[in-house]
């Protein structure tokens, strides 16, 4: 596999445009971290506080805001690198099949569920990233591929494929710190739950021919 295909999945494209814009505004978004911090690699607590992260304290004082800005928000360099490669690798399958308007309400309802489920469960914590979405994205696309939307072979080889990352980023967030594995099981929850409720929207859109 060459370079191109890899870098195609960063570029916008007829049905496949709302996903490398998500990934250019939290790149952005990194960027400006970087400017008002200094740092690259890791960032202090304290500055993306400021900077919008949900961060309990705030966010139930009225803040409530923050439970979508931390979606756009990353700790580090690698943070944001993994997290976007992973949203580029669902987004390429998922917005064309749901449209630019439905994947943008799947993706920040889930964000913002995984925000929701972060602040419950951990109190006093600083919360940031887009992985909680990420997850969402996934849930949605395993509750899918639980149905016979795909044909039995692709829907074979891809739950395997899904359930195989679920599994290793879930066990990962377990046993390596500081990974808020709640926000991941919040977003994973809530999207596979949205998958079912947008099924018949997808089967009539499948109908239409609008997938592309």
């Amino acid at each position: 596999m060459g370079i191109e295909p890899v870098l195609n999945l960063f570029v916008p494209s007829r049905g496949y445009w709302l996903t490398p814009v998500i990934i250019y505004l939290n790149s952005a978004i990194f960027v400006l971290t970087v400017l008002y911090t200094g740092s690259v690699m890791t960032f202090d607590p304290r500055a993306l506080v400021m900077l919008g992260a949900n961060y309990e304290p705030f966010t139930v004082a009225g803040q409530w805001w923050r439970l979508l800005t931390s979606v756009f928000l990353h700790g580090g360099l690698l943070h944001l690198v993994f997290n976007m490669i992973v949203l580029a690798n669902i987004g390429i399958f998922l917005e064309p099949m749901l449209g630019r308007w439905s994947y943008a309400i799947v993706y920040l309802l889930t964000g913002l569920l995984a925000s929701l489920t972060s602040l419950f469960f951990n109190v006093g914590a600083v919360s940031v990233g887009a992985s909680g979405a990420i997850f969402g994205l996934y849930g949605f696309f395993l509750a899918l591929l639980t149905t016979k939307l795909f044909k039995p072979e692709f829907r074979a080889a891809f739950l395997r494929n899904t359930l195989g990352f679920i599994a290793v980023n879930v066990a990962i967030g377990f046993m390596v710190g500081p990974i808020d594995n709640a926000a991941h099981l919040g977003g994973l929850v809530s999207g596979f739950a949205l998958g079912y409720l947008w099924l018949p929207l997808i089967k009539r859109r499948a109908m239409r021919g609008r997938f592309s």
